[in-house]
């Protein structure tokens, strides 16, 4: 098993209502086990809006690329300061930060 922190900004902050939280997640599991998986189960209540907050929408199903991640709304994950695609290994003891979309004008 692994430990991981997330740490969560702007409106995924809010409808979980954390600013950080730690997850113990299967040796190998990937960011997208974390986002669609771990994150949901923990919050249930929640699990349906953080679907579609994060994630491209099409025909009520979650948007693939052709090799079947799933495509998130602009949204960033960051491990060590860099963005990291969904397939990322998570590793033990790593700290992902969930950042929405930025504004700007």
């Amino acid at each position: 098993m692994a430990k991981v922190k997330v740490r969560y900004f702007g409106e995924p902050r809010e409808l979980l209502n954390a600013k950080e939280e730690e997850y113990e997640v299967k040796d190998g599991a990937t960011l997208a086990d974390l986002i669609l998986c771990y994150i949901p189960e923990r919050h249930k209540e929640a699990s349906r809006i953080w679907r579609e907050t994060l994630f491209r929408i099409v025909g009520g199903q979650i948007a693939t690329n052709k090799d079947g991640t799933p495509l998130l709304k602009n949204y960033l994950i960051l491990i060590r300061g860099r963005s990291q695609d969904l397939n990322y290994a998570i590793k033990d003891g790593e700290e992902a930060i969930l950042l929405p979309p930025s504004g700007g004008g």
